[in-house]
């Protein structure tokens, strides 16, 4: 399993020399054999047998989040309430697939494999006529893998310029008012996705998606690629300049304290890592990287609809 999973060989081969900045609309191949592995029946059982892991769980509608305790019993997710709420018309988001499934699990490790990107994976599923997320971008390329239903996806060219990990994300400040001014214009792309279609979205596409007007519960899995950048490159190097002694040294407190003597301890590391940098052997660096970028653990790190606060005495502590 690798992209070929998802695309055809032509497609993939485009997208592996050059990495679309645009949302493209595909077709599942024929012969993939997510088909098999990655349904409806697979993300609803996790939700009709409970058996899915709470801390995973985010029960949704509207933009606004559940507490966990109103779709668990003892710590666990209990099926019954699951099903309250989506009959309430809330979505359910499953993080991190590729940590506790296997099936996705399996298809995350290919990609990275194949792309020296990682991959982590999330499941939708949304009642009709309901919308869990509302407007936002997200700060990797997402394949969107339409399962079961329909789903519209409204989308706007990128309202920030290239935005990474924590910067320019839209759930926060100056995002949050890019956000605001976009909504407010028509959108660029509408896909309304059936079963079987793969949405390629480029990170910083603004996007809602809904299943209003839909008639079936849509179901969907979208594939995380995070993207190497060279801000990765550069914060791999710097872990990598810990075998500089120099840099390893302590700076006595006086020269942290004194505004002065700092800037020149910061100039003076500046000038030590450039040194390093400078004599360090790029070859074999690039194997070791080469093999981080195709084995480090991946995971959701950005969630648009963050945990309510705990209400009650707790909320006091």
């Amino acid at each position: 399993m690798s992209l070929t999973t998802l695309f055809d060989e032509v497609t993939v081969r485009e997208m592996m020399t050059a990495w679309p900045t645009k949302p493209e609309l595909h077709k599942l191949p024929n012969d993939s054999s997510v088909l098999n592995v990655v349904n409806a029946e697979l993300i609803n059982g996790y939700l009709d047998t409970g058996t899915a892991p709470a801390e995973q769980l985010i029960v949704i509608k509207d933009g606004a989040a559940l507490h966990p305790r109103a779709y668990t019993t003892g710590g666990y997710v209990d099926p019954g309430k699951i099903a309250k709420w989506r009959g309430r018309g809330y979505t359910v988001q499953l993080r991190n697939l590729n940590r506790w499934c296997p099936a996705v699990h399996a298809i995350c490790s290919a990609i990275q494999d194949e792309t020296g990107y990682g991959c982590y994976a999330t499941g939708f599923a949304t009642p009709a006529g309901g919308q869990g997320l509302y407007h936002h971008w997200d700060q990797n390329m997402g394949l969107i893998y339409q399962i079961a239903g329909r789903k519209t996806w409204q989308i706007w060219e990128p309202g920030v310029d290239e935005p990474h990990n924590e910067q320019f994300a839209s759930n926060t400040s100056p995002g949050s008012g890019v956000i605001d001014r976009m909504k407010s214009m028509h959108p660029d792309f509408e896909f309304d996705l059936v079963p079987g279609q793969i949405l390629v979205l480029p990170r910083g596409w603004m996007h809602n998606p809904h299943a209003r007007g839909q008639t079936e519960d849509s179901v969907h899995v979208t594939f995380v690629a995070r993207e190497l950048t060279g801000y990765w490159i550069v914060g791999k190097l710097v872990q990598a300049a810990l075998t500089s002694t120099p840099l390893r040294r302590v700076i006595p407190p006086a020269s942290v304290v004194d505004a002065a003597a700092f800037a020149g301890q910061v100039a003076e590391a500046r000038d030590q890592l450039t040194q390093w940098l400078a004599s360090a052997d790029v070859s074999a660096l690039a194997v070791e990287l080469l093999q981080v970028a195709r084995t480090e653990p991946n995971v959701d790190y950005i969630s648009h609809a963050p945990r309510p606060r705990p209400t009650g005495p707790q909320s006091a502590r």
